[in-house]
């Protein structure tokens, strides 16, 4: 019986007040004034949270657009050594002279690293600098004595930046000197033969 009781007072506690509750007429006026500001807000409040999310697709949309779109500045500007290199092939089947056909193909790389730097992309220094893992990636190693240690001697490959960030390291062909080596190898001979 106990809990028959206790069940009771909860389904009670639950149930909404449907009764008639007698209060001034001055505060119902004031209850009703702050229900029609209550409306107001939420409406507005309504109405912003829809020009939020109408500009946030809008963003999202440009944002996609921008991304698929973002490269057709340089594409167009690929276009016309697409057309020389075109040109250039056709050129060679039929040239007798090959040199003036590769001096042309050499106005074309001219021009395709043109439009690269116009866009911000710079071919990393290589030949003569010194080794840095950060831009360069040592492909061959030349063990000599005649150059310092670290030294570049020859790029196997190109590498760009594009607005001072890595697109590329360089590959290249750096110097491991071996005066130490040979040094150590000597006094080792002499203390063999000695």
């Amino acid at each position: 019986m106990g809990r028959k009781k206790e069940t009771g007072k909860k389904e009670a506690e639950k149930k909404p007040f449907r009764g008639r509750v007698d209060i001034p007429e001055e505060e119902f006026e004031k209850l009703k004034e702050k229900a029609g500001q209550r409306d107001e807000y939420y409406n507005k409040w309504l109405k912003v949270h829809a020009e939020y999310e109408n500009t946030r697709r809008r963003m999202e949309k440009e944002k996609t657009d921008h991304m698929r779109f973002a490269n057709e500045n340089i594409i167009s500007q690929l276009f016309p050594i697409v057309d020389n290199f075109d040109m250039a092939l056709a050129a060679m089947e039929k040239a007798e002279d090959k040199t003036a056909v590769m001096d042309g193909i050499g106005l074309v790389q001219k021009e395709f690293h043109r439009i690269l730097e116009d866009n911000g992309v710079e071919r990393i220094e290589t030949e003569g600098k010194q080794f840095d893992p950060n831009v360069h990636e040592a492909v061959t190693v030349a063990r000599t004595s005649e150059h310092p240690d670290g030294l570049i001697l020859e790029e196997v490959r190109a590498g760009y930046m594009l607005n001072k960030r890595l697109l590329r390291p360089a590959q290249v062909r750096v110097v491991k000197n071996d005066s130490d080596l040979d040094k150590v190898n000597k006094v080792n001979k002499e203390e063999k033969n000695g």
